[in-house]
C-alpha cells in the first residue's frame, strides 16, 4: 500500500486521518500537531470567557461536514424509498449525538423490547479508548471552527475531595439557580442550552433514533442525592493517586465486574486500589453521579458542557497511566471483550473509521495534544516505610562509626604531637657534654 503524507488544513489533524477524502490505495499519515489541555480552574478570566464561548458557538453552529441518521438502515431512505432520514447537526450536538448512539439500545420491532445488551463505549475496554476519540474529535472541530490550531480542551480536576462543585461558577460551567436548585443560574449562558436524544421511549418503542431537536434545560444539582450518601462527594486525590498503581489495564472478563483492572478502576466500577465492589462508585462514575441531574444519565450526560471538562480529565489519568506503565498494543485485550471494544475493531459511530488501538498510545507523541497537570504523590507502602527505616538506621550506625574512628584517630595525632622531637638518646645543646663546633 502506497503511504503519503498529507498535511490537514492549518497544519492540523485528527489523530491519522484528514477530512478530505483520500482513494482507497492510499493510507494518510499526518503530520504531527499539537495543543495543551490545561485545568480550567488555572485558566485566566479572559481565557474562561474564550472556553465558554466557544463551547456555547460550537452549540450553534452546524457542523460543515457531518450529518446524523434519524432512523434504522432499513428505514434510512424512508417511506418512499428515495428520500434519504438524515439531518443537520451542530458541532455541539453532534458530539452529544455520537455518546447516545454508542449506548443506545437495539430496536428489535414494534411490540418486541429494545435490547440494552450492547454498550460501545462504556463497561470493556473500549471505554477510555472511545471517549479519548470522542474528546479529540471535538477537539479538532472547534479548532477548525475557530480557525485556532491551538485551542485546547481544559479539564476539570474532579478528585478535590468534598461536597462543592468547584466549576459550578457563572465564569464557568454555571452557577446554582437563586429559584430552582436542580437548575442553572440565568447568569450563565449554559441556562439557556437545551438538550438533545431525550426521548428514550420513543427510541425504543418506534424505532426512531435520535435527531436535532431540542427539549429539556440542562438540569444540575451537584451532591444533591439525598438518596444515595456516597454519591455526595467528589473522588479525592489519593485515589487518582491509588488508580495510577494499578498495574493491569484490563482483566477479564473485560467488563464492568473486572478486579484489579485500571480501566474498571478509573472508569469507576471498583475501587481506587482496583478491587471490585459492585457497592462501589468511583472516580470517573463518581463524578457524573455527584452532578446529579443530565450529567449522571448516560444517554443525556454530554449535554451537560462539565462533561468535557471531567473526561478530558479521565483521560489525562489514562495518558499518565500510559506514559507510567509503558504498555503494548498487546496489554489491550485481542478478544472476548464486549462488543466494540476488542483491540482491533472499530469505535462506533465515529466516521472515517478508527480502531480501538489507534488510540491506545501515549497522546503527547501520537495524537497532537498533552496534558499540563500534576499528580498527587502516593504515599509510602508498610515495606517501603520498613526499608526507608532500615537504611536509615545503617546510615546512622555508619555515620556513628565515622564520627568514633574520626575522634580517635584525632587524639592519637594530638597525643604524638606531645612527644619530645628526640628521644633521650639523642646529645642537646644543653647537655654538660656538649661541644663547640668552630
Amino acid at each position: 500500500m502506497e503511504k503519503r503524507e498529507v498535511q490537514c488544513p492549518d497544519s492540523r489533524c485528527l489523530l491519522a486521518m484528514c477530512r478530505s477524502v483520500l482513494g482507497q490505495d492510499t493510507e494518510p499519515q499526518v503530520a504531527p500537531c499539537g495543543s495543551v489541555r490545561r485545568n480550567v480552574m488555572q485558566l485566566s478570566p479572559d481565557e474562561k470567557r474564550a472556553f465558554v464561548a466557544a463551547l456555547d458557538r460550537a452549540k450553534r453552529t452546524v457542523h460543515p461536514d457531518l450529518v446524523i441518521a434519524t432512523r434504522r438502515y432499513a428505514e434510512i431512505f424512508g417511506p418512499d424509498g428515495s428520500t434519504t432520514q438524515f439531518e443537520n447537526v451542530t458541532i455541539y450536538n453532534y458530539f452529544v449525538w455520537s455518546h447516545y448512539y454508542s449506548v443506545s439500545k437495539t430496536f428489535l420491532g414494534a411490540g418486541q423490547a429494545s435490547f440494552g445488551g450492547v454498550d460501545f463505549s462504556h463497561e470493556g475496554p473500549g471505554f477510555l479508548t472511545w471517549h479519548r476519540y470522542h474528546l479529540l474529535q471535538l477537539e479538532r472541530d472547534m479548532q477548525d471552527m475557530l480557525q485556532d490550531p491551538s485551542f485546547a480542551l481544559p479539564y476539570w480536576n474532579f478528585a478535590i475531595g468534598g461536597n462543592t462543585c468547584d466549576i459550578c461558577t457563572d465564569d464557568l460551567m454555571g452557577a446554582r439557580s437563586s429559584f430552582d436548585m436542580n437548575s442553572l443560574s440565568l447568569n450563565s449562558i449554559f441556562s439557556q442550552w437545551r438538550v438533545v436524544c431525550e426521548s428514550v421511549e420513543d427510541y425504543d418503542t418506534q424505532g426512531t433514533i435520535c435527531n436535532s431537536t431540542e427539549t429539556s434545560p440542562i438540569r444540575r444539582n451537584p451532591a444533591g442525592n439525598v438518596n444515595r450518601p456516597m454519591v455526595q462527594r467528589l473522588p479525592e486525590p489519593q485515589d487518582v493517586a491509588d488508580c495510577l498503581q494499578v498495574n493491569t489495564f484490563d482483566t477479564p472478563p473485560y467488563y464492568s465486574t473486572s478486579s484489579q483492572s485500571f480501566r474498571n478502576t478509573i472508569e469507576g466500577y471498583s475501587a481506587p486500589q482496583g478491587n471490585y465492589d459492585p457497592i462501589v462508585r468511583s472516580l470517573h462514575n463518581l463524578a457524573h453521579l455527584f452532578l446529579n441531574g443530565t450529567g449522571g444519565q448516560t444517554h443525556l450526560s454530554p449535554n451537560d458542557p462539565i462533561f468535557v471538562l471531567l473526561h478530558t480529565y479521565t483521560d489525562a489519568i489514562f495518558d499518565e497511566w500510559l506514559r507510567r506503565h509503558s504498555p503494548d498494543s498487546t496489554v489491550y485485550p485481542e478478544e472476548n471483550a464486549p462488543i466494540g471494544h476488542n483491540r482491533a475493531y472499530n469505535m462506533v459511530p465515529f466516521w472515517p473509521p478508527v480502531t480501538n488501538a489507534e488510540v491506545f498510545v501515549t497522546a503527547p507523541e501520537n495524537l497532537g495534544y498533552s496534558y499540563e497537570a500534576e499528580w498527587p504523590a502516593q504515599p509510602f507502602t508498610l515495606t517501603e516505610i520498613i526499608t526507608i527505616a532500615i537504611v536509615a538506621a545503617l546510615v546512622v550506625v555508619a555515620v556513628i562509626f565515622a564520627a568514633t574512628t574520626c575522634a580517635l584517630r584525632a587524639r592519637s595525632y594530638r597525643m604524638e604531637g606531645h612527644q619530645p622531637l628526640l628521644g633521650d638518646q639523642y646529645q642537646r645543646y644543653d647537655d654538660e657534654k656538649s661541644q663547640s663546633v668552630v
